[in-house]
């Protein structure tokens, strides 16, 4: 319960920022993990500073496949260079150690094995599963204390992978039963998520078949397409296990995987740029905000400012991906709005650098700030 409850913590810090009604949470912490310990032996901190390691490249890659990447079983074996610092803390009786890494250095090593980065800015994902406890069927609300409950928090700060889950209230129960999820019926449970304003969302099951667990579970968009005439998974998966644990591991692991493929960026190799801009851009805060965003990003290697006019600005980045990758990432962020897109040709700037003339669009944000 004590590990549940510190778990919840972690959570609660990671996604902290996570405001009402938005549709994407920004990450944090993405540099520590915190691992239970029998004691402060020095053999047991080196052995707790090498999960530590694991569990900060998992959150920072998305993929369990990092994991066995040479560069990264290299690394392992001295994890303790990464390290910032570390500490312990007792709570209720148990012992925990809180092992910082440098960030900027562990983020070098995954560019240079050339694996995905996953920045801060991640999507949200509402979690509708029926859990089967005693042959009673329910839908596991967001109140729940359920060990089911306690395994997507452990997950959910494992990966990174911000996770919601719904209210249960009148609203939810007059909208959606277990039948409906259980058969995979869309429309009911897509109206109902809503009003969580998650990006996706989750339909899934863990029920006792035998001896063993069986689950299954489909990751949907938040709406449909405009071109479709229903919704349909973008990913699915299932299979059958011991634990509820396992289950939930499964679940959770599917979802971060589509993420990485959508989200997090590796370095192509090519020497990629582009061009975004931004308007009504009023202050010089406003402006130094944007390039501080911008220079976060998992997609960009740098950001210089090209050109202004009026309260428009227009910045050039070099990208580690392609240009798509860019505006997918920027999409999931509630800090800023697509406008649309313009050639060159169609403004004119005051240019800060020397520019060759191309016909390739600019796409235009707007940037609502904190």
């Amino acid at each position: 319960m004590l590990r549940s409850i510190c778990r919840y913590l972690m959570i609660f810090a990671l996604f902290a920022s996570i405001p009402p009604l938005v549709t994407a949470a920004e990450v944090s912490k993405l540099d520590e993990s915190l691992v239970a310990v029998e004691s402060r032996a020095n053999n047991l901190r080196s052995q707790a500073i090498k999960q530590a390691f694991k569990e900060v490249v998992l959150k920072n890659t998305g993929t369990q496949s990092a994991l066995s990447h040479p560069d990264v079983v290299k690394q392992l074996a001295s994890a303790s260079s990464l390290m910032t610092q570390y500490g312990y803390q007792e709570l209720d009786g148990e012992l925990f150690i809180q092992v910082n890494f440098d960030h900027k250095r562990l983020i070098s090593l995954l560019r240079q094995a050339g694996l995905p980065v996953w920045g801060r800015q991640r999507p949200l994902t509402l979690v509708w599963l029926v859990e089967d406890v005693e042959d009673d069927k329910s839908i596991l609300s967001d109140a729940s204390s359920s060990t089911t409950r306690d395994a997507f928090n452990t997950q959910s700060a494992n990966r990174g992978v911000p996770l919601v889950f719904p209210l249960m209230d009148l609203d939810d129960a007059m909208q959606v039963g277990v039948n409906d999820i259980r058969g995979q019926f869309t429309d009911n449970v897509a109206n109902a998520s809503l009003r969580y304003q998650s990006n996706y969302f989750i339909m899934a099951t863990i029920e006792p078949q035998g001896a063993v667990l069986r689950y299954q579970m489909a990751l949907y968009p938040r709406e449909r397409a405009d071109d479709a005439s229903q919704l349909t998974p973008l990913i699915s998966a299932n299979g059958e296990v011991s634990t509820v644990e396992q289950a939930v591991t499964a679940i959770t692991a599917a979802a971060s995987e589509y993420y990485v493929g959508q989200y997090a960026i590796a370095d192509s190799g090519e020497k990629l740029t582009a061009k975004v801009a931004f308007t009504d851009v009023s202050q010089m805060k406003q402006l130094v905000e944007i390039e501080k965003y911008l220079n976060q990003l998992s997609a960009i290697k740098t950001v210089s400012v090209a050109r202004i006019e009026g309260m428009t600005v227009e910045f050039n980045v070099a990208l580690f991906g392609n240009e798509d990758d860019l505006h997918r990432l920027m999409k999931l962020d509630p800090r800023i709005e697509v406008i649309s897109s313009i050639t060159a040709d169609e403004v004119e700037y005051a240019s800060f650098e020397t520019m060759t003339k191309v016909e390739k669009q600019t796409q235009i944000y707007y940037w609502k700030g904190q």
